[in-house]
Formats: C-alpha cells, sequence, structure tokens
C-alpha cells in the first residue's frame, strides 16, 4: 500500500528563542515620543532665535539698498535737468507753460488727471488739466497724512539729450506750418525736439524728422508737432531725441518710489523704480539775499545759496510758481539747489518679541531750523534707513554766463 503524503507546515524555532517577538512596548514608545517633542521644541527654540536677528539684518539691508538706488536714480535725473533748454532762461523760454505733442495728440498739457499718486498735481483749465512748465525742477508739497504729519512729495524733472551742443536757433520768416528754417541747424538731429516761446507765456514742441544742413531746414513730424507753433517762435531750443518729462513720488499702497513720463505715459500706469520707499521730501536752496544763516550769503545774484525754504507758501509753492510765465522764471533764478531726502522702510515687520514700543514719528532736515523741518509717521516695529543729500541744479548756471 502507499503512504500518504503529510503536508503540514512544520514552524523551525531556534533554541532559547522562544514564540515571542522581538518590539517596543508601549512605555518605550511614549518615552521616545517625549524624548523627540523635546529636541523638536529646542530646535524651534534655537530656530526662532536666529531668525530674529536674520530678519532684521535682512530687511535693514534691502531697506538699505532701495535707500541708495532711489537717492542715486533722483541724483541722476537732478543733475541733468534743464539740459538743452537753460540758455532760453534770457528768452522768453523759462516758465512758459509746454504744449507738446506724440503720436498725432496734444499730451502736455494732459487731457485728464494723470494716474496717482501724480493724481494731485495743479490743474489748468477744464479743458486742460494738467500743465507743465519749461522750467528743471519742480516740487509739489505732499501735505499732510491722516495724523497730521508730513506726506511725501512729488518731484518733476525735465531735461534734454541733445548730441550735440546748441546754443539756440533763431527762426527764419521762410519758416512754414511743415518745415522750419533757421539761421544755422548745426547740431539739429534727424528725430531731435525743439522747443521755443511763442506767445502769451506758451512754448511749443515740436519733433524733427529730416534735416537739411545745406539750406539750414528741417521738415517737422506731422504726429509730434504742433502746426505753426515752432514757426512763432524767435527762437527754439534742441532737446535731443528723448527728453524727460518725469515725475516721481511715492506710491503708499505699494510703498514704492514710482515715475510716470508725461510725454509718453498711457494717462493710466506709473512705472516703479524701487521698493520700501515711503517718503521723499525735498527743500529749495534759494540765493535771494534775505538770510546771513549760512557762509558767504546775504547778496542776492552771488549763486550761492541764502537759505532752504520749503515748496509752500505765497511764493515757493507750486500753484505759485506755476501761476504765471513771470513769477516762474522768476523763482528759477534764485534756485540753485534742491535739498533731498529718501526715507526706506524694510518690508517686513519685526516680531512683537524684538522690539519694544517706540517712538511712531521721525524728524527729517534735523540740522536746519524749526521752520524747514518735516514730522513724518513712522511704525516701530519696522526698520528705516534716511539718506539725506543736496544736489546743484548745475545746467541753471548757464544763465550767468549768455
Amino acid at each position: 500500500m502507499m503512504k500518504r503524503l503529510d503536508t503540514r507546515m512544520t514552524t523551525l524555532v531556534s533554541p532559547g528563542s522562544g514564540c515571542r517577538m522581538a518590539g517596543f512596548s508601549l512605555i518605550e514608545l511614549m518615552v521616545g515620543m517625549v524624548v523627540s517633542i523635546i529636541c523638536v521644541l529646542a530646535m524651534m527654540a534655537a530656530f526662532a532665535a536666529f531668525e530674529g536677528p536674520k530678519r532684521t539684518a535682512t530687511s535693514s539691508g534691502d531697506a538699505q539698498q532701495n535707500g541708495s538706488y532711489s537717492l542715486f536714480e533722483l541724483e541722476r535725473q537732478i543733475r541733468t535737468a534743464g539740459s538743452g533748454f537753460t540758455q532760453g532762461a534770457n528768452y522768453s523760454l523759462w516758465g512758459c507753460f509746454i504744449n507738446g505733442y506724440a503720436g498725432g495728440s496734444k499730451v502736455i498739457p494732459a487731457s485728464s488727471a494723470l494716474p496717482a499718486p501724480f493724481n494731485t498735481w495743479p490743474k489748468g483749465s477744464s479743458s486742460t488739466p494738467v500743465n507743465m512748465v519749461a522750467v528743471p525742477v519742480l516740487i509739489l508739497s505732499g501735505g499732510t497724512d491722516a495724523s497730521g504729519n508730513a506726506a511725501s512729495d512729488t518731484l518733476a524733472v525735465i531735461a534734454g539729450n541733445p548730441s550735440g551742443t546748441v546754443f539756440k536757433g533763431t527762426v527764419q520768416a521762410t519758416s512754414t506750418s511743415s518745415t522750419l528754417v533757421l539761421d544755422n541747424a548745426l547740431g539739429v538731429a534727424n528725430g531731435d525736439y525743439l522747443i521755443g516761446a511763442t506767445s502769451s507765456g506758451n512754448c511749443a514742441m515740436g519733433k524733427v524728422s529730416t534735416v537739411t544742413l545745406s539750406t539750414n531746414q528741417m521738415s517737422l513730424s506731422s504726429n509730434d508737432s504742433p502746426g505753426t507753433g515752432l514757426t512763432t517762435s524767435a527762437y527754439v531750443f534742441d532737446i535731443g531725441q528723448q527728453p524727460v518729462f518725469s515725475l516721481y513720488g511715492v506710491d503708499t499702497k505699494t510703498s514704492s518710489l514710482v515715475t510716470y513720463d508725461m510725454l509718453r505715459g498711457d494717462g493710466k500706469t506709473t512705472l516703479p523704480v524701487s521698493d520700501g520707499i515711503v517718503v521723499v521730501k525735498a527743500l529749495y536752496g534759494v540765493d535771494d539775499g534775505a538770510s546771513t544763516s549760512l557762509p558767504g550769503s546775504g547778496k542776492a545774484g552771488d549763486g550761492i545759496i541764502d537759505e532752504w525754504v520749503q515748496p509752500a507758501g505765497s511764493t515757493w509753492s507750486l500753484s505759485s510758481i506755476m501761476a504765471s510765465q513771470a513769477t516762474a522764471a522768476i523763482a528759477y533764478k534764485q534756485i540753485k539747489a534742491i535739498r533731498l531726502v529718501v526715507v526706506a522702510r524694510s518690508q517686513q515687520p519685526e516680531r512683537k518679541a524684538d522690539y519694544s514700543s517706540g517712538s511712531t514719528t521721525m524728524t527729517l532736515f534735523k540740522d536746519l531750523p524749526t521752520a524747514q523741518q518735516y514730522t513724518i509717521t513712522t511704525q516701530p516695529q519696522y526698520r528705516y534707513k534716511i539718506y539725506d543729500t543736496t544736489i546743484p541744479i548745475r545746467n541753471a548756471l548757464i544763465p550767468r554766463l549768455f
């Protein structure tokens, strides 16, 4: 007979091991969890202690970089302000109300209010709400904020960039609405903008299409010229192919320095310059002989700054300077420099544990008399960097020579 095969499984157990499976007991697991939690808490405390100084250092570094770059950009623009047209100070150009065209439309004066923060720029009549006058730099006071402290100012910079030096061009009687003839066209290039005083305190700006040096005549662009405006000027001045008609101010919603180009802007969009900028304040350096508080001052017309003044009041507010061509021209013959302060703020606030309650205000221009100082609102949980400089309006010295 055949034997039946036994298919049952046999478990082999090594000698002395017993049948119990090895592992952790509940008490061992709980002890391990407690130790792990303690280690995690220790690491988090060390991380928090490290993160506070790191955030402070990083935020301070960002504020320093943003502030220094903003000051550099503003200084660069202001130092070139007036290039190409300040020779016109003695030829009825300074202070005239500009009529400028681009793309077939009049863009200066603007037909509607400018985008914020430039929507408070002084307005003319309802049909031409936003004017610009031919002077190198203008300051619009920002007024006060909700706390009654000073708000950021707005600066306007006008400059040309001609490739060659052109003192002035005398307009000839043979000029027409489309062709301008000068006594000497040397230095004027294709695509340059020309500006000239017309009448009643106005000035026209037009773009040259082509220049014929042999006949000293130039064709005017049909889209970027004011028709007969330039031909009625006695003199024109070359301001180059990329003249600057820029406004600079602080966007309080984004805490950033922004700019707007009145010649090429769309009326809606500003361009960012730098983040983390909360306040820009400026003063005029005036040569009026009314003060002896500064070395060498006291004599009007000597080219030395006698006092610093805020852009306010019946003389130095923007509305007063822009009241007429005569007042703008007189005022700007006295303005020799701009004193500028840029206040940068860290992007991230400090942790509550890393700062104590501090001052909520800050004073600018502390070295000047109280009348020229500003108090601005600050927040203790942020880090601030202040940049202060004096910028001479170098091109304004030319009228003393011509």
